[in-house]
């Protein structure tokens, strides 16, 4: 009894749950299944909480009757939130995409191959996911910070890393320049915020898909795109280090032209150094607003621009530090920080 994927691409109303309801019928009528997973990839956003409590009740309730389980996979960090609300005290889980609902429902494939390693920031969140998997039969590691997943990763292959909030599947090992971070323990244990806020705001701001694809441990990277403009923000208080945003000139042109709406000149250097600064000054100011609510006190200071990788690192000095590859509308671009 495999997992049926069904892909919800429609508004949610009254007309659209009754859809969704005769599809799952006819999934389960056709293939024999007992699970079915119910694909947010493409649903933007909730403008009604309303018909979204509704939504989710009537699927509860086809659920208990069909004596089947219905879960949401693939939701956007935004919806975790509400989803995570709203379908509190029922029977629908939430599974970041395929690979972690794998985990929970086909409880008897893969637990002698597959490694599991567990990390959240959020300490809630990873003790649950890691008593649920255990209960399941599964070998799991669980990391408790940042440094230990960062050096679990580095010292034993995993097939899949598990989180609430991310998910890498069949991570690679990161290979380290050097064998100890320079940044403080709790600077590494908030590095999360600066890799999810700056997607959050950069695809808000430009209106472009934005993600992480990868990060290491390493020295500041001098070997990418030599036409790169990087903005520099040191920042101090609970927090103490650099923040270095690196922009390819080629990416730093599209982001500015989604954001201004207007075309930018590939030679008009001071506009995309300007940009680049401001793309920094938004990252920051996001970040800083989710340390304020965790109660960690950071002044980040004014950017300092560069059209030189060299120069950039002169500003920030040698020590090594989190090097995070990020996506722009599939187009590469890069975070650094260190201490």
């Amino acid at each position: 009894m495999d997992n049926q994927i069904i892909d919800f691409r429609d508004k949610i109303d009254e007309r659209s749950i009754k859809i969704l309801k005769s599809t799952i019928i006819a999934k389960v009528k056709e293939f024999r299944v007992r699970n079915i997973l119910v694909s947010l990839k493409y649903f933007e956003s909730i403008d009604n909480p309303k018909i979204m409590i509704l939504f989710i009740k009537e699927l509860e309730t086809m659920a208990i009757k069909m004596k089947i389980s219905i879960d949401f996979i693939d939701y956007s960090e935004e919806l975790f939130a509400v989803l995570k609300t709203f379908t509190l005290n029922t029977g629908i889980q939430l599974f970041k995409n395929i690979d972690v609902a794998t985990l929970f429902i086909k409880v008897g494939a893969f637990k002698e191959e597959t490694k599991v390693l567990v990390f959240d920031p959020n300490d809630e969140n990873g003790k649950k996911l890691y008593f649920d998997l255990c209960k399941y039969g599964y070998t799991i590691d669980r990391a408790h910070s940042m440094q230990e997943f960062l050096t679990g990763i580095n010292s034993e292959s995993y097939e899949i890393v598990v989180s609430r909030t991310f998910l890498n599947k069949r991570v690679e090992k990161i290979t380290a320049a050097k064998s100890t971070l320079s940044l403080s323990k709790k600077l590494i244990m908030n590095l999360p915020v600066f890799m999810n806020k700056s997607a959050e705001t950069l695809k808000s701001f430009t209106g472009l898909e934005t993600e992480k694809i990868a990060h290491s441990i390493k020295d500041f990277d001098l070997s990418i795109d030599e036409k790169s403009i990087s903005a520099v923000m040191p920042f101090k208080g609970d927090l103490e280090g650099y923040f270095t945003l690196v922009f390819p000139r080629g990416v730093a042109i599209v982001a500015l032209e989604a954001l201004l709406g207007e075309t930018i000149r590939p030679d008009d250097t001071a506009t995309l150094k300007d940009g680049v600064g401001e793309f920094c000054n938004i990252i920051t100011g996001a970040t800083k607003t989710e340390f304020d609510s965790k109660g960690i006190k950071v002044v980040f200071e004014l950017p300092q621009t560069y059209t030189s990788l060299t120069e950039t690192q002169k500003r920030i000095g040698t020590n090594n530090g989190v090097w995070m590859d990020m996506q722009l509308s599939e187009k590469l671009f890069y975070m650094f920080v260190t201490k």
